[in-house]
């Protein structure tokens, strides 16, 4: 009989002591139901060095550093990778330091002298488990809003009430259907690019909205298309990705309804053969 795959979760270990370093790497060795992809670091240096190309699922952080201490190390960790869980290693003597810590962002803090395999383990799981129902919470909310401004919640869409037309989704669905692939191809590029501090994908923007532009679109269609889009991404990627695609695909969003404005309100208009990229 196959069991359960195992998982495996990245975690930085931010630690200037070898022997606690090998302690943790050890205890979390011990595991059979995860596996511990472990990067160890000693220095807030290096920790802000390989974060630049790692993705972590957690951090484990020594309260005391060779070059920072207590809740700037969590200041600065939590500039550069949001909202990835912290939990701060301290001494018995030091817990007033690990609450400053709390306040700057970390989610826990772990006494070393009280640490043994099952409660490290159980911490790291708690950590990801709390971020991962906040993300999913997120997720709710926010495509709660997106159906509470699509066409369908509205009595009256704008583009009705603009053009005496309804929704394109409901007047022209395969072309509406064809929108929300091209959109949705583009929502990743732009989110990509936007994370890499590339260019926007102006150019192909810019054709998307001269279509939906051609085909009577109005505000609520775009939401409309951005919905169906993110509806169809979470079919097709996992939960981190698709919370990538929320959370920074909402000024997309903003922009594409930016230029549907530019459209009507200056004939700024692109002219397309074939399909979007």
């Amino acid at each position: 009989m196959t069991g359960s795959p195992i998982s495996t979760r990245v975690l930085l270990l931010i630690e200037d002591n070898e022997a606690d370093a090998e302690l943790v790497s050890a205890y979390l060795s011990e595991s059979m139901r995860e596996q511990y992809e472990v990067h160890h670091v000693v220095s807030l240096k290096g920790a802000l060095e390989a974060l630049q190309s790692l993705a972590v699922d957690v951090i484990l952080l020594d309260l005391r550093l060779p070059d920072s201490v207590a809740s700037e190390s969590v200041g600065k960790i939590r500039g550069e990778i949001g909202d990835v869980p912290i939990l701060v290693l301290t001494g018995m003597s030091d817990e007033e330091l690990a609450l400053d810590c709390i306040n700057a962002g970390a989610q826990d803090y772990l006494f070393k002298n009280e640490l043994h395999p099952n409660a490290l383990r159980r911490a790291i799981g708690y950590a990801i488990t709390r971020k991962r129902e906040a993300e999913l919470r997120e997720l709710r909310e926010t495509m709660a809003r997106y159906r509470s401004l699509a066409s369908d919640a509205a009595e009256t869409s704008v583009t009705a009430g603009v053009f005496g037309l309804g929704p394109v989704k409901a007047r022209l669905p395969a072309e509406f259907d064809d929108c929300v692939g091209s959109y949705g191809r583009l929502l990743r590029t732009y989110v990509n690019q936007l994370l890499a501090d590339a260019p926007k994908p102006r150019d192909s923007m810019e054709l998307l909205v001269t279509r939906l532009g051609d085909l009577g679109a109005g505000p609520r269609d775009v939401i409309d298309v951005h919905t169906a889009a993110l509806d169809e991404a979470a079919e097709e990627v996992n939960i981190k990705r698709h919370h990538s695609l929320i959370v920074e695909g909402r000024l997309f969003a903003l922009e594409m309804m930016g230029l549907l404005v530019d459209y009507y309100r200056i004939g700024h208009r692109r002219r397309f053969q074939g399909t979007i990229p």
